[in-house]
This record gives structure tokens, sequence and C-alpha cells, in this order.
């Protein structure tokens, strides 16, 4: 979601960009052409099985260190509101200017940008962050580049051909509000094998529902797999946001919940039926590509039938390409 706003620094304003990004999600930026260096940091609960929290902490020194010392001109808060942990990283680069939005008043802080009353879309909203620096220009599409060797393994893997429609149903969802049942998949998947040949990949956070660290859907990713019985659905565990990039690259269209998949699918350029509970759709909408948004009418995604949204894919169909 802040890859419109890199672009515009690294093009419009010609400045060097660097990026602080958690081990989480820094591979959203691994083939950024706008992007200078990503620094890595680890959350402590995100640390791999037999590292050490000390460890974690001492490379998150060494971040800090390489970063006071590269003496930035600027230092740009990108979240839709900013907050004291992120304050700290952003005074720690000993900017000239730091930039950031909200309505709360900061010493450290010597732009602030207060968005207007209502609502407006997230990469809209980072896009205010350049006026000071005297870029105007309206925020570009979302910047994503899949790993070419990622995308021929997982190619390989889930046997394209490129002489059927591929879609992926991405099935992940942390908010409880935002998690569409097992069975309205296994509904929606029969539904879309008997139109016609094609293939469905079938998208998931591996691991345990009960994983504290990295939960995941293993079973209910399972059960889809064992009552769908269609021998045009490829399960394909998501390890990482590599394979995860790669995967979806290869899907004419995707089907998930709101959240970060699927703005990683807008990213591709991929047509996005999204499914919609407790979140708002004008702020987190998938960005500049053909979409069409379900939203439950009680913020729950549950009361989202399959044939709903089995249409809606339809109507994304090439030749019926719509952005709504």
């Amino acid at each position: 979601m802040t890859t419109p706003l890199i672009s515009a620094l690294a093009n419009e304003g010609h400045y060097q960009v660097d990026v602080l990004a958690n081990s989480y999600n820094a591979e959203v930026l691994a083939c950024n052409p706008d992007v200078a260096t990503v620094f890595i940091y680890k959350k402590i609960h995100h640390r791999a099985v037999g590292e050490s929290r000390f460890a974690v902490i001492l490379q998150r020194i060494k971040i800090m260190w390489r970063i006071r010392h590269t003496r930035y001109d600027v230092a740009v808060v990108a979240k839709s509101n900013w907050n004291q942990r992120v304050l700290k990283w952003a005074t720690l680069a000993r900017a000239r200017r730091i930039l950031a939005l909200g309505t709360l008043p900061n010493r450290a802080i010597t732009d602030l940008i207060s968005p207007p009353p209502g609502t407006e879309h997230l990469v809209q909203r980072f896009q205010r962050l350049l006026v000071p620096l005297g870029i105007y220009t309206e925020a570009g599409p979302l910047v994503l580049n899949a790993r070419p060797q990622s995308i021929a393994a997982m190619s390989h893997q889930c046997t394209i051909d490129g002489l059927v429609p591929v879609v992926g149903l991405q099935i992940s969802a942390r908010r409880p509000l935002q998690r569409w049942p097992a069975a309205n998949f296994i509904a929606l998947a029969q539904l879309i094998a008997a139109a016609g040949p094609c293939r469905i990949i079938l998208l998931w956070s591996p691991g345990s529902a009960d994983n504290p660290a990295h939960p995941g859907d293993d079973e209910m990713a399972a059960k889809i797999v064992a009552d769908c019985k269609l021998s045009c659905l490829t399960p394909i565990p998501t390890r990482s946001l590599d394979e995860l990039i790669a995967a979806m690259q290869l899907c004419d269209r995707v089907v998930t919940s709101d959240g970060g998949a699927m703005h990683i699918a807008a990213a591709l350029g991929k047509g996005v039926v999204a499914l919609f509970g407790d979140s708002d759709p004008i702020c987190w909408a998938p960005w500049k590509v053909p979409h069409l948004i379900l939203h439950a009418a009680d913020n729950n995604v549950v009361s989202i039938e399959p044939g709903q949204v089995y249409r809606s894919l339809m109507q994304l169909a090439p030749g019926n390409d719509k952005r709504v």
C-alpha cells in the first residue's frame, strides 16, 4: 500500500528511498526498482525455531546503528496515523524533516499532515505525505514484481499450461468477521469447475490454527480439498510471501477476503472478487485493478453466499472486466 508513495518519491522527487520493514512483509519490496535499501528487522514473536531473543535484539541494534549513521534528509512515517513506536525509528534517523499523518502534534514531527474529514483510500492518504516535498502527482498503481524463478517453480507445481483460465481462492483471514467458511469455498469451487475447463489454485497460510506465532489454515484447506474432490484443484500452502506472490502471478482472477493477500493480488494486476466483513471497503478496496466488492450487510462475510461470489467472478472474466 506504500509502494505508490515510494514510486513518487523515487521518480517524481528524485529521492533515494530506503525502507524499514519487518521480516514478515519485507518480501514485497524484494524486486522493487524504486527502493535502494531495505532494512529488515524481526519481531520477537516472528523469530525462527531455535533463534534466541538476544539474536533478534542484536540484529535490531545493528539496524539502528546503520540508520542513525546514514544521515537522512527526510524520514516518512508511512502509517495512516503516526504512533510513538514508529516515530522512534524516524527520530533515530536524525533526519532534518519528519513527515507524518495525524492530528496530534509532536515536536519531533516537522511536517504534520492532517487528512480532511471523511473517508478516502489509504493509498490516497499516503500520497498526502508528498505535498510538503512539493510532489502533487496522483497515486499510481501498487508496485510488486514476482521473482521469475519463483514463478517458474510454481507454474511447474500447479501444472499451468496457459490453455485454461486459472482462478485463485485465497482462504486465510485472521479477523473473525472476515473468515469465509470452508463450506462456502467448497460450493464456490464446485460452481467454478462445473462451468468448464479451468485450474483452481487453493491458497492459504500454512500451519495449525492454534499456532500462537503463525496461526494457519491447514485443517480448513484439508477439508476443502477432501470435500471438493476436484482434479482441477491444486492446493498450495504459501509458506512465504515469495510463494504467495508467485502463485497469485499465475492466476487470472482471485477470490479473497480483505487483507494483505488481496493487496498482493491487486499489486500483480489481477482481477479481484473481494469479500468484506467488518472492514471499510472505501479505505481498503483493491487499488486500480478490475474488482468487485461484496460487502456483507451485517459486517460478517459468512452472510455472503457462494452464488454471489461466483456471479461476481464471472463478471470479471476476460472481456467483462469491471472496476466497481
